[in-house]
């Protein structure tokens, strides 16, 4: 064999080798599909949840909480290079562990009854780390952006609706503005009564200081589809903690 022959041969082996590995830390490369399989087949276009089915067909449901108690941004930084693929793992991880939080608390029905134990107490894996939904909640809200409190879930008729498909990297800002628009024109979260008196969703008061960035609460909901005069007496509207569950399909 000569020289050029030898070293051909070693150039295309190696080819052959690499070809035939998937990069895992290729940029983007972290799978949303199996959480959209359990959010398409499991969760109403309301939002609603059919808990009992989830636990019936664990599958799909069990692979992504796996997947994500092996990667996050921390373990394998050049699959999430941007912000927003970032923020749609955080998202979609708070989303999947909040659903996991019921399905593990057989006959829940009222999230408020087991609160502490619910977002504090219990522990969720993230690229071999562990958090509670509380500190999780928090490691979003350190992006800046106040619209993700229309993307997270915590599986109550008062949060947010809870999408029947995962947050993806690539439409996240879309995702995110529409349902901030959909909250703030929910007249259940947002509404002005016959005395002009703005009534809200305790969102934008436990989280103030998340939208004084951009002028307030008001000046937000303005600004994603609502109308609320800037200059309106405040009430809030009392939060309904109530499972958001299909009917008879509590855990």
């Amino acid at each position: 064999m000569t020289r050029l022959t030898s070293t051909l041969l070693a150039t295309l082996t190696a080819g052959l080798l690499f070809a035939s590995v998937p990069d895992a830390s290729a940029a983007g490369s972290f799978s949303y599909s199996d959480l959209n399989t359990v959010l398409f087949k499991y969760v109403s276009p309301t939002g609603l949840v059919d808990y009992k089915g989830i636990i019936a067909d664990p599958t799909a449901f069990n692979a992504f909480i796996a997947a994500v108690g092996k990667e996050s941004p921390t373990t394998n930084a050049p699959a999430f290079p941007t912000k927003n693929d970032q923020l749609a793992y955080y998202i979609n991880a708070y989303n999947a562990f909040a659903i996991k939080g019921v399905i593990d608390r057989p006959g829940i029905k009222n999230v408020d009854s087991v609160k502490l134990g619910f977002f504090v107490e219990t522990k969720y894996t993230y690229g071999g780390a562990t958090i509670n939904l509380y500190n999780l909640e928090n490691k979003v809200r350190g992006y800046g952006d106040p619209r993700i409190h229309f993307a997270l879930n915590c599986q109550s008729y008062g949060c947010p609706r809870l999408p029947n498909s995962a947050f993806d990297p690539a439409k996240l800002d879309t995702q995110l503005d529409g349902y901030a628009k959909e909250f703030v024109t929910n007249t259940k979260k947002v509404n002005v009564d016959s005395a002009g008196v703005a009534h809200l969703s305790h969102i934008f008061d436990w989280y103030a200081k998340d939208f004084t960035a951009g002028g307030g609460a008001i000046a937000f909901i303005n600004a994603h589809g609502g109308s609320v005069p800037t200059d309106a007496k405040v009430e809030w509207i009392p939060y309904d903690w109530t499972l958001s569950a299909q009917s008879g399909k509590n855990p």
